[in-house]
This record gives structure tokens, sequence and C-alpha cells, in this order.
């Protein structure tokens, strides 16, 4: 029988144990998705099917597993073909008659090879047909058809070649689009417009894309890198937003944190701290309300993005809070905003607790002290980012502080674990 306990990887509870981490990490993303649709995305069903998807496709490909940004890449995908699903059984409901399979019945034979089509939905009128003519006969040659049926048969044959090509441009682009490229196509080189040809061009490069990086997620190769990371050394290659900026700021907190954090040195009398110590390592993303801010808002760090390379992700920025008021201090709060430079108007947006909430709200650091503060005082340190070793897609955080107030002085180390 198997220990729970064990540290043995391949036993059926560390399977297990990864499994749930596995679900927990994709309910998080999908808690989160969308929040400007969420009729459609926040469904019980959608939420369901999306994570049985997320998960199934996970186990399936171990050596891959979860990445950030997988549920939104499924998401309008799951959209579309619900939309696909729902106008087709609306087209079929108007033109029923049109998906009837007319062969109904039938069976022929062509260059040695018997053809029989056992449907039963042109059964009726075949018979009725045929015994209005008089002729009980058996059709058992695709030359005793009649001529239209002759010719919808023979058309069948070339089928194959341009279905596939359906099959492949539905994948790469939306209904509307792929229809508009599958025709310009079939009517031949005068068939494409300008739009036309941008599509095609478009779906060429996702198919050069998409063979460069078969098995290859941790982009390694350098066709990869060039395509991926480096778009800007194209010649006007160009990724928006271009640039990000990273800020710090302190909040005063008590409710949450007495309710969720020092909740647990007392758990119906018993002491439950270890468990504390867990939670706070663990960062909080939630809308913080600007009426809780106690100091300014440092700016930690600015990236280039189109210039970003893969040791770009790991950093150590100072930073310098000075209280505006006389307050307690009980987290660290990190948002970010981005930038639109490239455009001809410059655009951009905050994630800040003083902008409109987004859907990545802020990212709450909870600090082990209470500090307390008086107007003007100053917290100086600094923050540590670098992603986790053993799984990218977790960032490990290092956060030093320190007050020396009148009221408090305090100098620590925390380190963080943001899933």
């Amino acid at each position: 029988m198997d220990n729970p306990l064990s540290q043995n990887p391949d036993s059926t509870w560390s399977q297990y144990f990864r499994n749930a981490e596995l679900e927990k990490m994709v309910n998080q993303d999908l808690s989160r998705l969308y929040p400007e649709h969420e009729s459609y995305f926040h469904t019980p069903g959608c939420q369901g099917m999306l994570r049985r998807i997320l998960l199934l496709w996970c186990l399936r490909h171990p050596d891959c597993g979860y990445r950030q940004g997988m549920h939104e890449l499924l998401a309008p995908l799951l959209y579309v073909l619900h939309v696909d699903v729902k106008r087709l059984l609306e087209v079929r409901k108007l033109y029923e008659d049109l998906f009837i399979d007319k062969f109904d019945g039938f069976s022929f034979e062509e260059n040695g090879v018997a053809y029989n089509f056992d449907f039963k939905k042109f059964a009726d009128s075949v018979e009725d047909e045929i015994e209005s003519q008089g002729n009980s006969k058996q059709v058992m040659s695709l030359y005793e058809l009649d001529p239209e049926l002759q010719a919808v048969v023979l058309l069948s044959d070339a089928y194959g070649a341009e279905g596939e090509l359906g099959i492949v441009l539905s994948e790469k682009f939306m209904e509307h689009d792929a229809y508009c490229m599958f025709d310009a196509l079939m009517i031949g080189a005068h068939g494409l417009d300008a739009y036309g040809l941008g599509l095609l061009n478009l779906f060429l490069l996702l198919l050069i894309k998409a063979k460069l990086l078969l098995g290859s997620y941790k982009l390694h190769s350098l066709q990869s890198k060039f395509l991926f990371l480096h778009p800007c050394q194209v010649d006007d290659g160009v990724v928006l937003p271009d640039e990000a900026s990273l800020y710090l700021t302190a909040i005063e907190d008590a409710e949450y944190k007495d309710d969720k954090i020092e909740f647990w040195n007392n758990v119906y009398g018993f002491d439950m701290s270890c468990i504390k110590k867990q939670a706070m390592m663990e960062p909080l993303v939630d809308t913080v309300d600007q009426k809780q801010i106690v100091t300014n808002c440092h700016l930690l760090k600015t990236m280039d993005i189109s210039k970003m390379v893969l040791g770009d992700a790991s950093f150590t920025a100072p930073f310098k809070l000075i209280a505006e008021r006389d307050d307690y201090i009980h987290a660290f709060v990190a948002y970010f905003d981005v930038s639109f430079t490239k455009c001809h108007k410059l655009m951009g947006f905050s994630t800040g607790p003083r902008s409109r909430a987004t859907h990545w709200k802020q990212t709450v650091l909870y600090l082990e002290d209470v500090l307390t503060i008086c107007e003007g005082e100053t917290i100086i340190g600094s923050m540590t980012v670098a992603p986790n070793k053993k799984n990218p897609r977790d960032v490990d955080i290092m956060v030093k502080y320190s007050l020396s107030g009148r009221r408090c002085v305090v100098s620590r180390v925390q380190f963080y674990k943001m899933r």
C-alpha cells in the first residue's frame, strides 16, 4: 500500500498531490478568465468544460504540463466552437431538406469497388418513386442512377483535397475568414483581394511558426527565439504593449489579515501557526481599495518588452516608501502599468488600486510585522524577483525592508512564492 507521506515521486499519492496542485492552478486561472464576459465564460458549464479540457491535456502531455495563458487560448476556441455549432443547428433547422443524404438506399459498383449506403432518411421516398414508375428493380450500378445523381457522386472524389484544405484553414482562422479564403482559393489566382492575400500570408507564417516550435515549449531553438523573443529584430516588427513598469506601495489591511492570516494562531483552541507561515508566503491576488494606501507608489523597474530576453525576468530593485499619514502597515502591494508607445497616439493603462479595476487586480504581500508608521517616515528595502527553478511559471520573491521610526523599529527579510 502506498504511504501518503512517501517522498517517492512515482507513488500513487505523489501523483494524486501533483494532480491536486495542477487542478488548483487551473481553477485559480479560470476564476480570473475574461471578467468582462462573465455571462459566458464564468457559467458552471463553461468553467467545467474548460477545466476538463485543460486537465486532460496536461495529464496526457506531462512533459509540457500547464503553462500560464493556456486557458486564455482555449476560451475563445471553445466560444467559436459553441457559436459554430449553434449556427449550424439553426441552419439545419431552416434548410433541413439540404442536409438529407440523397444516396440512401442505393448501392452501386465503380472500378470494381462496391459502394453501399444504408441510411434510411431517403428510403421511403425512393420506394415511392420506384413504385410510381412501376419498376421494382434494385439499383446496382452507378450508371443506373439518373444523370444528376451520377454527377454528384462523381464529384465526391474531388472533395478529399478541398475538404482537407477547409479543415486546415478553419483550425487557424475564424469561421468567416476561413470561408472567404477557401472560396477565393477555389476561384483561382484572381480570387484573392488584398485582405484575403494578407490572411493567406498570415496562415503560411502560422504554419512555419508551428513547424519551428513543434515539440519545443521552452523556446530553445534559434529560430524560436528569433520569432518570439526578438520580434523587433525584423524590420518594422512591433510587440504591443511594448513597455511595462512595476510599482510597489504599502497598505493598511488589518481586517483581512486578522481574518485570514492571524486566524491560524488559534483554531478552536489549537495552535496552527505553522500553517500561518505558509499562508504568509503565498501572495494574494485581489482588488485593493485605494483608501487603504498609506505610502507613495515607488517605481521598481521599467522593461522594454520588445527587447527582453529570458534572463530579464530575474532582477533586484531597491525601493523607498514614504508615509503619507499616520497609520499601520500590514502589507506591500505590487502592480504594473503598460504602454503602447509604438502607436500613432501614446496609449496605455494601469492595474494599480487608484485606476479602474482590471482582471489582473493587484498582488498583496503580507508582512510578518505590523508596522506603526508616522507621516513622513520612510521604509527602505529591495525586492528580488526570479522564476522558480522547478516550475518557471511560479515566481520566487524576496523582500528586504527596514523602518526606523518614532514608534517602530524593524528590519526583516521575507520570502514569497507566487503561483
